[in-house]
């Protein structure tokens, strides 16, 4: 097997590409799903929806959702680490939203109409917002109380403030999200999630120095908590601060294992470092967690074996980022590599 520095320069300019431009992936973020290439129904029309937890924050682990079609039967997706969930290129037609895997919540079974007067006449996709709300059922062990702890002192106007940011966020407004945050923390200073949505909210607008104090002033009032840590840890990591970065995520990692989006930022950081054996692992975990929504995960261990000189595990990675994201702006640049590593 050819080591890399028999390849093609390209390969060099390609894996620097990789390497130090992190990708913006659904997550601990609040941000649009990341694309998984499914053909969905044949349409223009995407769902995004949000869940939300009783207390009315998102939920910050992967749950299934299931959307029943009129023409293909059941398509399935899991949320990301901040309760975004989307289903793309749908045509009209009645669909329903359905959350019934969850031992804790009341069933969901959310009815969405796709009529062809929602069109826009362009050629782009039209997004049709959803919010689930979770309901907690009686009859379990689940404790509200628990639930409910980060937000039980929150006076109830800013309480009011924080949830209509919520809808702002998800309407796609993230400059009216943040005016409303602002008067949240006005009513309360130490409104944690407040500052951590603040946060998200910069981070979807590229400003990634108020997201990163945003997220510091989370931090100060809950040090401990995985939220703001996760979310900090992929600031830092689009900021370049890579060793801090690491530090943050292994932190939130602690408590929350099971997140896809924090296993593939910390890979990210780690590729950055040079520390390719410990980016494999979380990427690969990354992969494991979150299926095909984590797609770039792919093209980062593509990236690795290559520098490693393991071509035909870096093609095969490749290829499978190709499959799930065809249209991604690098696509023609990862193309080329295929084929130049293929023989």
């Amino acid at each position: 097997m050819a080591s890399l520095h028999k390849t093609s320069p390209l390969i060099f300019l390609f894996i620097s590409f990789l390497i130090l431009s992190p990708t913006r992936v659904s997550g601990q973020r609040g941000m649009m799903g990341t694309d998984s290439g499914d053909p969905g129904t044949g349409g223009n029309f995407i769902i995004q929806g949000t869940v939300f937890l009783p207390a009315g924050h998102r939920v910050d682990r992967p749950i299934r959702v299931r959307l029943f079609t009129p023409t293909r039967g059941t398509i399935t997706t899991m949320t990301d680490d901040n309760g975004v969930f989307s289903f793309r290129r749908l045509a009209p037609g009645s669909y329903s939203v359905v959350i019934d895997a969850e031992k804790e919540f009341e069933d969901v079974n959310e009815q969405v109409n796709i009529v062809q007067a929602f069109r826009t006449g362009s050629s782009t996709e039209n997004v049709i917002m959803v919010q689930i709300r979770l309901k907690a059922k009686s009859a379990t062990s689940f404790k509200p109380e628990v639930m409910n702890a980060e937000l039980a002192n929150v006076p109830k106007t800013a309480l009011q403030l924080y949830n209509q940011s919520l809808e702002l966020g998800q309407a796609g407004k993230p400059k009216d999200a943040i005016e409303k945050l602002k008067q949240a923390i006005a009513e309360y200073p130490n409104f944690m999630l407040a500052f951590n949505e603040m946060g998200i909210e910069y981070l979807k607008l590229n400003e990634l120095g108020k997201a990163e104090e945003a997220l510091r002033h989370a931090l100060k009032i809950s040090p401990d908590s995985p939220i703001p840590l996760m979310n900090h840890g992929i600031v830092l990591t689009h900021m370049g601060k890579f060793e801090p970065a690491v530090s943050e995520l292994q932190q939130a990692l602690k408590q929350r294992d099971q997140s896809a989006n924090g296993h593939f930022y910390l890979g990210q950081a780690l590729a950055n470092l040079g520390r390719f054996g410990e980016a494999e692992e979380h990427l690969t975990r990354a992969i494991a967690l979150g299926g095909d929504e984590v797609k770039d995960a792919h093209r980062f261990l593509g990236a690795i074996y290559l520098q490693r000189g393991e071509r035909e595990r870096g093609v095969a990675e490749l290829e499978t980022y190709l499959k799930l994201a065809p249209k991604a702006r690098d696509a023609e640049q990862v193309r080329q590599i295929v084929r130049q590593n293929k023989h």
